[in-house]
């Protein structure tokens, strides 16, 4: 599978024409993960969002009482690490590889300029961008409501 029929497959990017998904495919690059190594890890500076084109990667974070919480655990065609091209944040989570992995990188600042300068694309993208994360946080929402109901019936 090629970059750009990885990012077509992508809801981030399937709005876009091929001109626009080759300007995108030409700042991306592919890396080998090892099994077990960190793509990132929480609280560290975050530098590009990640798509997964073979393999798989665990999402998780540290509590605050140093318990290790499962988040999510994601598989080719996958992608992670998209907030803080928002909010430019630190990580929320740590990203570490299941098994030998290939994730293709798109650094920020390179997305980021060229989401600047054309119009067309931000448009595009910041709006799937937007619809993924309300569909998270309806997600968050009531999963946090169904914990709240469990909490209190057992007052």
């Amino acid at each position: 599978m090629t970059t750009t029929s990885l990012l077509k497959n992508l809801y981030l990017f399937k709005r876009l024409n091929e001109d626009q998904l080759q300007v995108i495919a030409d700042m991306a690059r592919l890396e080998s993960v090892a099994a077990g190594e960190d793509v990132f890890l929480q609280g560290s500076e975050a530098k590009a969002l990640y798509i997964i084109k073979l393999g798989s990667v665990r999402i998780h974070q540290k509590s605050r009482q140093g318990e290790n919480i499962e988040v999510a655990t994601l598989g080719a065609g996958s992608h992670f690490g998209e907030m803080p091209l928002l909010d430019s944040e630190a990580r929320s989570a740590s990203a570490t590889t299941l098994e030998e992995s290939d994730i293709v990188a798109i650094d920020y600042d390179k997305l980021k300029t060229v989401l600047e300068t054309r119009q067309d694309m931000a448009i595009s993208i910041y709006r799937e961008l937007a619809l993924f994360l309300c569909g998270r946080l309806r997600i968050t929402t009531s999963d946090l409501s169904f914990s709240r109901e469990k909490n209190l019936s057992h007052f």
